[in-house]
């Protein structure tokens, strides 16, 4: 049984590599959080998501570690999500995503049975070598080597400690892992006036990530509502998505048929 990680099921096997901490499992919730602007509104959830990969601008400090690869950060739980954007001057207006390896999915999206490729690079110490950087302090060689490594074994996201919580893990995704995700649910909350609203569209349910595919084509408005792009079922991820979820629905009724 698992004890990586607190947004890892405790009953994923985990197979480890010998050369580096590179852990193959599935089964994880993984939560990121977004200030409120207007840009939020009137966006689906497939675009909203869509957003959270960034492109390399070569400014961020892992940017600057990592300049060929496009880039998503997430977290353990909410609250070191939380935390993260309170760090960087965030406000009480946010997103949350909470999102799930679809191959863990009973019923999977997006055509993958490949297990999540994490590096956990908190036995590696990745978050004092990203101080380093912080600082613009010259990394030393024995630190070169290790990005170098860990850019040449394309793992799909690696694992290192919160500075924002004591306790609280990140996950930084690169394009190959963050396209192994589904949502789960995005919620919308408005906590710096009086009177506080929210709303939330559910996008998978029950512990067998159960998807309701259509859901990513909703949208927020500003006061917390929620509206469907109804041009969302005439895009090809909806019809991707439907038909996967088509092929996994058989084979489970085939299995049981058996």
């Amino acid at each position: 049984m698992s004890t990586l990680f607190r947004n890892h099921s405790i009953f994923a096997r985990v197979l480890r590599d010998k050369d580096l901490p590179i852990l193959k499992t599935f089964e994880f919730n993984f939560f990121r959080c977004v200030n409120v602007e207007d840009w939020v509104f009137g966006k689906n959830v497939s675009d909203l998501h869509k957003g959270n990969l960034r492109d390399n601008n070569g400014e961020g400090r892992h940017s600057r570690l990592f300049p060929h690869e496009k880039i998503s950060y997430w977290a353990d739980d909410t609250s070191t999500a939380l935390a993260e954007i309170k760090k960087h001057g965030g406000n009480k207006n946010y997103l949350t995503f909470m999102a799930y390896d679809d191959r863990s999915s009973t019923f999977p999206t997006l055509n993958t049975n490949e297990d999540l490729v994490i590096i956990d690079g908190i036995q590696l110490e990745f978050d004092k070598i990203l101080s380093k950087i912080e600082r613009n302090e010259e990394l030393m060689l024995d630190e070169k080597k290790l990005i170098n490594l860990i850019e040449h074994r394309k793992p799909d996201c690696l694992a290192y400690k919160s500075k924002a919580k004591k306790g609280g893990i990140n996950f930084l995704f690169f394009e190959k892992g963050f396209n192994k995700l589904s949502i789960k649910k995005v919620k919308l909350y408005f906590g710096e006036k009086r009177h506080k609203n929210h709303n939330t569209i559910i996008c998978a349910d029950t512990s067998d990530y159960t998807p309701y595919i259509e859901s990513y084509g909703k949208f927020f408005e500003p006061i917390a509502k929620v509206k469907t792009d109804r041009n969302y079922k005439t895009t090809d991820e909806y019809k991707f998505r439907s038909e996967n979820y088509s092929k996994s629905l058989t084979k489970i009724q085939n299995s049981v048929s058996v």
